[in-house]
């Protein structure tokens, strides 16, 4: 995922890799819940769904359909909605 790379990227840039740990570290800990709990993330359209992070501006959005749950992005809170979405 392009965002994932972007943003750890900036993290160790412009804070330090201790920062950027704890950005992964937060995105393995959403995937986690979400394979426990699929439906926990708001509906965001009829297919997709959507988890923020708990302390970085970022939000996870996925698609669960039947027994299979897709990341598609690891998506900026401040950006326009749906700017990943021609991807």
């Amino acid at each position: 995922m392009a965002e994932l790379q972007q943003a750890c990227d900036y993290y160790r840039d412009q804070a330090s890799s201790l920062v950027a740990e704890n950005f992964l570290a937060q995105v393995d800990h959403a995937i986690g819940c979400l394979r426990e709990y699929p439906e926990l993330g708001q509906p965001v359209s009829s297919r997709l769904r959507t988890l923020p992070l708990r302390q970085f501006p970022y939000s996870m959005i996925y698609r669960l359909q039947t027994q299979t749950l897709t990341i598609l992005t690891i998506a900026h809170q401040r950006r326009r909605p749906g700017y990943w979405a021609g991807r």
